[in-house]
């Protein structure tokens, strides 16, 4: 990735902490066009569903950054609500089902692109934002498969423009002092030797929707979708989504390998779907995995599980050494760091 600091002189796609915290992590290096004479920043939002939202509330909320075009399958209320909330704080765009058209209509008209849809279309919008030349901000997961990652990967490397994937805690103020002054700079837990983290939740019904608002089956199975059911609750379908060891976890297990600086070497887990129905709920409700990190300094193990029928101490990660323990989390409150009594 380029880091040229001449990049950074006008039009930083973030310096605010509010976005931060909503997830919407870009790079500064997204900043240049065509339009040298202005200082906005033209994007489109490939995705208008919950996590569309959280960005295009934090995007509001970032001077300069100008809504040009919005996209959504779900034409009679994703895309109309985002349409409607966007001319209303006076952007003016176009509103779209289909990403292709999209690209092609404004071609030469936008900056960068913002993509929040289900994961199995990932590699597809992101390719082709690249390849038109776009700047490209990803929601994790990045794929859901290891070919659609590759693949992305390539085309960023071909297009020569950003792309970022939307794991926000590597941008959090706390996560970043944690890691450079703590764990580097002081190396205040000592040896590292065990992790701990979890996710949990409670049980959550399924999203429902307004009937009248059900979009057409020939609509549903031209975008991949079996049914409406299945396009609400997609990130529980094999093939769609990975359930919540990757909606959750990868969060937490990307910590683990930030901090840990390295890649775990194995790994095993155990789960099921032991609480929902596996008609409706084919990826597993509850994830237990211990993971063997090599880190120069010796062998960690890290430890992690999510569940979704009760939400017990909610989230966070625990790093312990020899030395002390650092307890963090984007839960306010949770973060802390102990020493030893030795």
């Amino acid at each position: 990735m380029n880091q040229n600091e001449n990049l950074i002189d006008r039009r930083e796609f973030l310096r605010s902490s509010t976005a931060a915290v909503a997830g919407m992590v870009l790079s500064p290096l997204i900043l240049k066009s065509a339009r040298a004479q202005s200082n906005d920043l033209n994007v489109a939002l490939i995705g208008a569903g919950s996590q569309g939202q959280v960005l295009l509330n934090a995007c509001l909320k970032i001077p300069n950054i100008r809504f040009k075009a919005v996209c959504d399958i779900w034409t009679d209320y994703n895309l109309k609500r985002a349409h409607n909330l966007l001319k209303k704080y006076g952007h003016e765009l176009n509103a779209y089902e289909d990403f292709r058209e999209m690209l092609a209509k404004e071609r030469g008209n936008l900056d960068a692109v913002l993509i929040a849809t289900p994961d199995f279309w990932h590699a597809d919008h992101a390719i082709a934002c690249l390849n038109a030349g776009l700047n490209v901000y990803l929601e994790k997961e990045m794929s859901n498969t290891l070919e659609g990652a590759r693949r992305i990967l390539n085309a960023a490397r071909a297009s020569n423009k950003v792309l970022q994937v939307g794991h926000q805690r590597r941008s959090n103020p706390w996560y970043l002092h944690s890691y450079n002054k703590i764990l580097r700079e002081a190396k205040a837990l000592g040896r590292i030797t065990t992790v701990y983290g979890q996710w949990n939740r409670s049980v959550q019904p399924d999203f429902g929707w307004p009937e009248k608002y059900a979009i057409p089956m020939a609509t549903l199975r031209k975008y991949g979708f079996d049914s409406m059911h299945q396009f609400r609750n997609w990130r529980w379908y094999k093939g769609l989504g990975g359930g919540p060891i990757v909606d959750l976890g990868s969060h937490q297990i990307d910590i683990y390998n930030w901090f840990l600086d390295s890649p775990p070497k194995s790994v095993i887990a155990s789960g099921g779907t032991d609480y929902y129905d596996p008609k409706t709920h084919e990826w597993y409700d509850g994830v237990l995995a211990t993971f063997e990190y090599d880190t120069g300094n010796g062998i960690t193990r890290a430890f992690y599980q999510t569940i979704t029928t009760n939400s017990n101490q909610g989230y966070y990660e625990n790093f312990m050494g020899d030395e002390g323990s650092l307890v963090i989390s984007e839960s306010s409150g949770r973060n802390g760091i102990y020493r030893e009594p030795n």
